[in-house]
């Protein structure tokens, strides 16, 4: 069974704006997912930066954040859950395909740091069962 989820739909970043987007999604049946991110606009998104943050819940009030794994079979670098499209970058979407490395997706960091306003930003989230 696949999963598809829109977690923003349609929204405009300024240029230094931020979007946080704290969805908490409950992830732990998947071993990874997709995030498709881009500009309903067709519009460039230079400068745009996403960061994915996993999460595992402590208790009630606290979690464990986690941006990035160390990967051991291949190598030992480690991976970060964040992406900075280049300055000069004409595409009008992307996709961050990461491995699941907790229970929850805690929030995902939108921020602007190009030149230019952000249109009609949208960012969806797919997954396929184990």
């Amino acid at each position: 069974m696949a999963f598809k989820e829109f977690l923003l739909k349609d929204e405009n970043i300024p240029v230094g704006g931020e979007k946080r987007l704290m969805p908490m999604l409950d992830v732990s049946k998947w071993d990874r997912l997709h995030f498709h991110i881009g500009s309903g606009a067709h519009l460039p998104i230079r400068g745009l930066y996403v960061k994915i943050l996993f999460a595992t819940l402590l208790d009630i009030q606290r979690v464990i954040l986690a941006d990035s794994t160390i990967w051991y079979e291949d190598t030992v670098s480690e991976r970060e859950f964040i992406h900075t499209v280049p300055s000069d970058y004409d595409g009008t979407g992307f996709v961050m395909s990461v491995p699941v490395v907790a229970p929850h997706i805690y929030d995902i960091i939108l921020k602007n740091q190009g030149s230019s306003d952000l249109t009609d930003i949208s960012v969806a989230v797919m997954a396929q069962e184990i």
